[in-house]
């Protein structure tokens, strides 16, 4: 992850007026910084699949969730890409528009990668916080194990053999163990 405007803060409007589109593909903006996203690993968009595909089957029709979700929490100055987001059915429905609406999904889960620093990823959490996230998780494939963070309680870290109870989806619980068997 790399930070490419300097010392002046690139606006809302100057991001999405950058050359080569809307917010270009690879590119996020964290407090007026635009940052190039090193392209996900083979493990990241797997690990990003299996709990897409697990959310969505768990929300049985309550809701859905989507890898590389491009969020905006607050006006100006932020765009972010989740690995993945959990929406619920209704706000689902509020995407569908050419805009990007000042939105932070209730869940984001990010995959840690080479590329990730601890300091970006709490960023991330800071910010998605502030606009109303309401879990944020982070999968560490190396140590094999999952930090879910809640605003206002300490994180907790589960490991292979524990279940992750989900927050946003009351009576769902996640085994560690799906994303790391052999």
């Amino acid at each position: 992850m790399s930070t490419l405007s300097g010392t002046a803060l690139t606006t809302w409007d100057d991001f999405i007026a950058l050359p080569g589109g809307e917010g270009m593909d690879r590119y996020e903006l964290h407090d007026g910084e635009l940052v190039e996203v090193a392209p996900p690993r083979p493990i990241h968009i797997y690990i990003q699949s299996v709990l897409a595909e697990w959310l969505t089957s768990a929300a049985r029709g309550s809701g859905r969730a989507a890898q590389e979700f491009p969020y905006r929490p607050a006006t100006n100055l932020q765009f972010w890409r989740a690995d993945v987001a959990y929406l619920p059915a209704e706000d689902w429905q509020r995407m569908r528009t050419d805009e990007y609406p000042v939105y932070a999904p209730p869940l984001i889960i990010e995959i840690l990668s080479p590329s990730n620093r601890p300091f970006s990823i709490e960023r991330q959490r800071v910010c998605a916080f502030s606009a109303g996230t309401r879990e944020f998780w982070v999968v560490d494939t190396v140590k094999q194990c999952i930090e879910v963070s809640m605003p206002g309680q300490p994180s907790r870290v589960y490991h292979v053999g524990e279940h992750i109870p989900v927050g946003t989806l009351p009576g769902v619980v996640l085994s560690v163990q799906l994303l790391f068997e052999a």
